[in-house]
This record gives structure tokens, sequence and C-alpha cells, in this order.
């Protein structure tokens, strides 16, 4: 069990060091870049991406890689003079394991209808990333972004 957990975790990493290099071809020169691994609870992520925000920091994309069962949540950010603060908001419906595919569709289409809203404000929708909050329940999180030059 231990080295199957271990084995996870490493391949996880490699994950998370080599799969960034895919999407850098929207990265200015001379850019700096981090990963934030997201906690488990998606109503904690605003708080997190808005702390690495006020410093500067522009999410360019959200993945959720699943190794062994176990699926984590990174946001991949880039930092550049042209940005001062990011603004972001992350939108939450869960709903529960055991509901139809309608219940699913349902809270999507909610979230839709949120996300176009906050698209009339400014706001662009950078990734939605679905998982099992740490209580059971499935979600759906949409995670928005809204740059300050």
């Amino acid at each position: 069990m231990v080295c199957k957990i271990a084995r996870s975790l490493a391949l996880l990493t490699a994950l998370v060091t080599v799969s960034p290099t895919m999407g850098w071809t929207q990265v200015p020169p001379g850019g700096e870049r981090f990963s934030l691994v997201l906690s488990g609870d998606p109503f904690k992520w605003e708080q997190s991406l808005n702390e690495a925000g006020q410093k500067g920091w522009d999410a360019l994309m959200a993945q959720q890689p699943a190794v062994s069962g176990l699926m984590l949540h990174f946001v991949i950010f880039t930092g550049t003079p042209a940005v001062k603060s990011v603004d972001y908001k992350v939108v939450v419906a869960e709903f529960s394991a055991e509901g139809d595919v309608s219940s699913r569709e349902i809270a999507r289409s909610q979230l839709e209808v949120q996300a176009n809203a906050y698209g009339r404000n400014g706001w662009a929708l950078l990734q939605a990333l679905t998982g099992q909050h740490a209580g059971g329940k499935p979600f759906i999180a949409l995670i928005l972004k809204k740059p300050i030059l």
C-alpha cells in the first residue's frame, strides 16, 4: 500500500513538473511561473487563488490529474509586469452521488448561467473542474478570473 502511494506521488510529481511545459507557448518570455495545488475543499479555493492574484499571479490553466484513484486539482500561474493583480471567483455546485443524470445537468446549467453573468461583467472562465468533496459529495467548480492591469 505504501509503495503504491509512493509510486502515485512520484507519477503525480512528474505530471506537475512536465505537463506545464506543454502550455507555455502562451507565456511571454521571461515570465515567472509556479503551480499551486488546491485543497480538497473547493469552497476554499477562492481564498487561495486570490492570495496569489493579489501578488500579481495570473492563472494560465487548471488541471486535475488522477493517479491510482488520487485526484489533485492544481493551477499553473505566470507572473508578468503587465498584470498588477488578478481577482478570482470560484463557483461551486454540489450534487448527490446517488443523483440521476438530470440532477447533474441541472447543476451544470445553473453554473453556466452564473458563468455567463460573470462574463458580462468582465470575468473570464479559466476552467471547469470536477471532483469529489472531502465530505463525499461530487462537485463541479468553475474558476473565473479578472486581471487588473
